[in-house]
């Protein structure tokens, strides 16, 4: 760590480094389903919605443009994972809804994840375990606080 009283730049720095080579792991954890992370997540995302989900939310969750969400489902379709409807009340509604060969990806990477993140739990003792959890929530409950004061401005 640097001299700095709040040791920001080394978090900064080995947070960027973290993400790096965990979005990297990742990738190769997905490479059977040929699918990316940003994909996976988005997989994940309508799961966790039921299943089906208008595609504005879905990019709100995803914290993407709808452009960017629009080629990310684009991709999922092709791929045969997600279908896209119009809702029936309101046609300028797109709708995404997980497919079964989209619900069986996601499941295997899911458990690939699992499996990766339990080998490393495994190494872990108990006590870091969990004061690396409480100090996670801290930051997305900080984050979260910043994200909500930056939308009240």
């Amino acid at each position: 760590m640097n001299d700095t009283p709040s040791g920001y730049e080394d978090f900064f720095r080995v947070q960027n480094e973290l993400h790096e080579i965990f979005t990297r792991a990742l990738e190769g954890a997905f490479s059977a389903e040929n699918i990316t992370v940003p994909q996976a997540f988005t997989l994940k995302a309508l799961k966790e919605q039921g299943e089906t989900c208008r595609m504005s939310d879905l990019a709100a969750m995803r914290f993407h443009s709808p452009a960017a969400m629009t080629g990310i489902v684009d991709r999922l379709i092709d791929l045969k994972l997600v279908q896209r409807s119009s809702d029936a009340k309101d046609r300028r509604v797109i709708l995404i809804e997980l497919t079964g060969h989209g619900g069986a990806a996601l499941a295997n990477v899911e458990k690939r994840m699992q499996s990766m993140m339990k080998r490393f739990f495994e190494r872990m003792p108990e006590k870091d375990r969990v004061m690396t959890m409480r100090m996670f929530q801290r930051l997305k409950d900080f984050l979260k606080e910043e994200i909500d004061a930056q939308q009240k401005t």
